[in-house]
């Protein structure tokens, strides 16, 4: 069996994870840095598209969450259980693993956009895929040197769970 090789996820990722055991869903920091730190925000989904959006929006939209106390993580977690078990069962996701997404921020619209067909799957904060990491392609692509080895604050910071 081939080893499965940890990958470095960039605390300038934008990223969130799915967790269909306890219907989880964790957006990291830097969506929510992007986001301009909201107060709400809503999920958009487009099975058609595959895609799957995080929307700052008011109280009173539809759909509206609240973001709540941040964990040690600087990371907002929230159980909506339903959603995540449609996301799972529309992708045809292991239902043994968590997945992790790549953000694509849409200022303009206020969200930022995750391609459900490049979800990475995680067991215990790592990256199982073998055959590269998108993530890792972008630590090296973009930031300074230092940004491309992270110190262990930072690999503490990066949404991990």
């Amino acid at each position: 069996m081939k080893e499965q090789e940890e990958k470095i996820w960039h605390t300038g990722v934008l990223g969130m994870t799915l967790n269909v055991d306890e219907g989880r869903i964790t957006i990291f920091r830097s969506t929510l840095e992007v986001l301009g730190w909201p107060s709400y925000y809503r999920f958009l989904y487009n099975p058609q598209m595959n895609q799957i959006a995080v929307q700052v929006c008011s109280a009173t939209d539809a759909g509206a969450h609240r973001v709540g106390k941040l964990n040690e993580l600087s990371s907002c977690e929230i159980k909506c259980v339903a959603f995540v078990r449609m996301v799972y069962k529309n992708a045809q996701w292991d239902k043994r693993r968590s997945y992790r997404m790549i953000g694509n921020p849409f200022p303009e619209q206020r969200l930022v956009s995750f391609q459900i067909q490049e979800a990475l799957p995680i067991e215990n904060g790592r990256v199982l895929d073998g055959t590269g990491s998108p993530t890792f392609a972008l630590c090296r692509a973009e930031g300074s040197p230092s940004q491309n080895n992270p110190t262990p604050e930072e690999k503490a910071d990066s949404g991990a769970m």
